[in-house]
């Protein structure tokens, strides 16, 4: 690989810099991953990155980790790394999850500001180049199912369908809302294994997901009978609501100890348009 230029001011340290990174593959990095290949002390590791994001050789996706601006570029700095590989160095582990996958299985058709990624881990959103990344903490019992996808050469992971659908069960809100459930779950009715779903729902330990599950199985004629007699088994006496997002008001329905608090019509209704 060539040595990086460009018709900007480049110490021949900023050069070394940047092309070691690149031809290691780093076009995301830290402040660390320099530090080791300058031998520069972070002091001066930090001065010369915030030196060179001025520039726009650099562009800072938060503290301590950097972007590489290619040529390509041009002499403003113009461009971004796909969302996704850039939301696969902000957090470990993690996956990728929530309206997210759904968009990425085209399971749901709108599009979002932002990136939802699981992790064990707290950690506050953070915004770049207009996108927020919101990392959603779960519970090790709720952190599996899920797998390496490549977007061009670069590997991230993402939910399983089965087990992006049974995250959205569990947090319909941050989908946009059960009724983008219910279409991710008619959208993938060809392709999903119904068992491994149910599977997956129990496994994550939340009675809510195996009764909103249940009812929309039913709803939507998926699954066999003695899949969905595991989900009743597992009820408990309370009720939850269907759709976090809309008020506690609605038809309960008793088998599947839903409050139905979304016209039942529109659950539907949709796939007639």
């Amino acid at each position: 690989m060539e040595t990086i230029t460009k018709n900007k001011a480049l110490s021949s340290v900023d050069a070394q810099l940047l092309t070691t990174l690149s031809e290691q593959g780093q076009d995301i990095f830290t402040t660390r991953m320099a530090a080791a290949v300058l031998g520069q002390t972070s002091l001066a590791v930090r001065k010369r990155l915030h030196h060179l994001v001025q520039r726009r050789w650099l562009q800072r996706l938060e503290k301590g980790k950097y972007l590489i601006v290619p040529l390509s570029a041009g002499l403003e700095g113009r461009y971004t790394e796909n969302e996704l590989v850039i939301a696969s160095h902000l957090v470990a582990p993690y996956y990728f999850s929530y309206w997210t996958a759904l968009s990425y299985y085209s399971y749901i058709e709108q599009p979002s500001h932002t990136v939802y990624i699981a992790t064990q881990k707290q950690k506050k959103p953070v915004t770049i180049n207009g996108l927020t990344y919101r990392f959603v903490h779960l519970q090790p019992r709720k952190f599996f199912g899920y797998a390496k996808v490549w977007i061009g050469e670069k590997p991230v992971q993402i939910a399983e369908k089965e087990k992006a659908l049974a995250d959205a069960v569990d947090y319909p809100e941050l989908c946009g809302g059960i009724i983008h459930v219910v279409k991710g779950l008619w959208r993938g009715r060809e392709e999903l294994d119904v068992n491994k779903l149910i599977a997956y729902g129990l496994q994550m330990g939340n009675r809510a997901i195996a009764k909103r599950l249940g009812f929309l199985l039913q709803l939507l004629g998926l699954g066999r009978q003695q899949h969905l007699a595991r989900l009743e088994k597992s009820l408990s006496a309370g009720y939850a609501v269907l759709d976090p997002l809309s008020p506690r008001q609605g038809r309960h329905d008793t088998k599947w100890r839903v409050v139905v608090n979304v016209p039942e019509n529109e659950l539907l209704d949709w796939r007639e348009s």
